[in-house]
């Protein structure tokens, strides 16, 4: 699902994305000059590697995301919101994506590995 930039408005427009049983859900608005407020939640269930045993495991996603877009390159600091620069159009299915990296590439360990350390 893609939606070009110049046809996000200030009143909130809703999506869902779904990749590999995630969903993406939310709504994305204009704020100001070039930028939109992306709110949504990341939700599913998502097969991990544990960083400890090397084992699959399967986790629950529940996962709030609030990104700044940016149609061009961003010329500023925020300290409320990540910021994503796109050029002229937001996809959704490259942004689901890349949230589903982004919590692969973190540190995971599963419940036998974590009841392990505890002991």
């Amino acid at each position: 699902m893609n939606i070009p930039f110049r046809r996000i408005t200030p009143t909130p427009t809703e999506f869902n994305v779904n990749f590999e049983g995630v969903t993406l859900k939310g709504e994305v608005f204009f704020t100001e000059r070039n930028l939109a407020l992306l709110k949504a939640e990341l939700n599913g269930e998502l097969t991990l590697t544990c960083d400890i045993c090397a084992e699959d495991f399967a986790t629950m996603l529940h996962e709030k995301i609030e990104l700044l877009i940016s149609n061009g390159v961003y010329k500023g600091f925020n300290e409320t919101y990540d910021v994503v620069e796109i050029d002229e159009v937001l996809d959704f299915n490259e942004l689901i994506h890349s949230e589903i990296e982004l919590v692969k590439n973190d540190y995971h360990s599963c419940n036998d590995c974590k009841n392990n350390e505890r002991n």
